[in-house]
């Protein structure tokens, strides 16, 4: 679970910290910050697996402009709190990566490298245990193995290139199972902006998993319905609140590369979904991730991380507070972070005021701010939350 996420000279973002819980609502005007907290999530999600340009170039479209334009300053800057369980031992994590930033961007062979890298855990034997440390591509990676044991060199040395992280190149299971635990755990931030033909398309990628923009819906809700019919049947159950009529989901595979997704009647009538409204494409992804989420505690995955850019639209006010309540606010089954601008899916945050978090733009950077759920509970008697934030209120 995410404690603490820092990131400085990202964007708009010069030091800005967010503890998020386990549900939680970002806000705030138009340019103010928002994306670009989530881009900065998603960027260091992906230099997990990524090499830095690759993760710039996914996130932004670009490999240069990363830093704030404003500041007279290369370095980015990245620190993460983690808690996470593996082996029936509680483990707290911190994470600090350091990069350079090339301002000449195209011109430069490598716009973006590491400069510091560290990682560190506690908890069972380990306290403040560095795991990884690597300055410039001079490494030293703790052999977690030995080190369990007490028996011959711990740490082995080594170099890596600068333009990925060394966390990226860890795979090890043996030597290295709480770093890779970590690595994982990043691996589990995703990123969501739902597009309605990405949503409606029947071509699927190589991969697994949903895109960021809805892509392989088809894809997976076909793998849900070869592995895990019950949990599929209960993602019908949520979307007959739309589609009364619907009783089951088929698919079709005619070519390689394709799946064609059908919602099916009682009667046997088949709907494509390009028949369907956007509405119910994104209730039905939504309900897809939310499902997902609640079964990675079960499959010993780390609790994923989900950023989900204004999810209501398209769908009636009306359900998406059943939608929302689906979601353990512990943050057990995974943490969910939403962006909006409708006063009515604000709304439905009036009962979870600690993961409201208002961001703000100032001369040169963006602000971050907790608003007080003492006050605002004050404030409800007279107004929703949702009116609060029009008249700006809450901070």
């Amino acid at each position: 679970m995410l404690k603490r996420f820092r990131v400085s000279n990202f964007k708009s973002l010069l030091n800005i910290e967010f503890r998020p819980v386990g549900l939680n609502l970002l806000i705030g005007p138009n340019n103010s910050g928002k994306t670009n907290l989530c881009s900065a999530i998603r960027f260091l999600g992906l230099t997990s697996y990524m090499t830095l340009a690759e993760a710039a170039k996914k996130v932004l479209g670009e490999i240069w402009n990363i830093s704030n334009v404003y500041v007279n300053d290369r370095t980015i800057e990245f620190e993460v709190e983690a808690a996470l369980n593996e082996g029936g031992d509680h483990l707290e994590f911190t994470y600090l990566l350091r990069l350079d930033a090339d301002q000449k961007g195209a011109m430069s062979s490598q716009p973006l490298r590491v400069m510091e890298e560290n990682l560190k855990v506690s908890g069972g034997r380990f306290i403040q245990t560095v795991l990884m440390e690597n300055r410039s591509g001079i490494v030293r990676l703790l052999n977690e193995k030995r080190f369990l044991a007490g028996v011959g060199e711990t740490f082995v040395e080594t170099t890596s290139p600068q333009d990925a992280t060394m966390l990226s190149r860890i795979y090890d299971m043996e030597a290295n199972r709480r770093a890779n635990l970590f690595k994982n755990y990043l691996e589990s931030w995703t990123y969501f902006s739902f597009n309605p033909e990405a949503l409606r398309s029947h071509k699927v990628a190589d991969k697994t998993t949903l895109g960021f923009d809805g892509a392989n819906l088809s894809k997976v809700l076909f793998m849900l319905h070869n592995e895990k019919p019950r949990v599929l049947r209960e993602l019908i159950l949520s979307v007959q609140s739309l589609e009364p009529k619907l009783d089951l989901f088929t698919f079709t595979t005619p070519e390689p590369g394709s799946v064609y997704l059908f919602l099916e009647d009682v009667l046997g009538n088949r709907f494509g979904t390009q028949s369907i409204s956007e509405g119910t494409m994104r209730f039905m992804a939504m309900n897809y991730l939310i499902l997902k989420a609640s079964l990675s505690g079960a499959s010993g995955e780390p609790n994923p991380l989900l950023l989900i850019e204004e999810p209501e639209n398209g769908i009636y006010v009306g359900h998406l507070k059943p939608l929302i309540n689906k979601i353990d606010p512990s943050g057990l089954s995974g943490q969910f972070v939403f962006t909006t601008h409708s006063p009515y899916f604000i709304d439905l945050f009036d009962n979870n005021l600690d993961g409201l978090h208002l961001i703000k733009s100032s001369k040169i950077s963006s602000v971050l701010i907790r608003p007080d759920p003492g006050k605002i509970r004050q404030l409800l008697d007279e107004m929703p939350l949702g009116e609060l934030h029009y008249r700006e209120m809450l901070g």
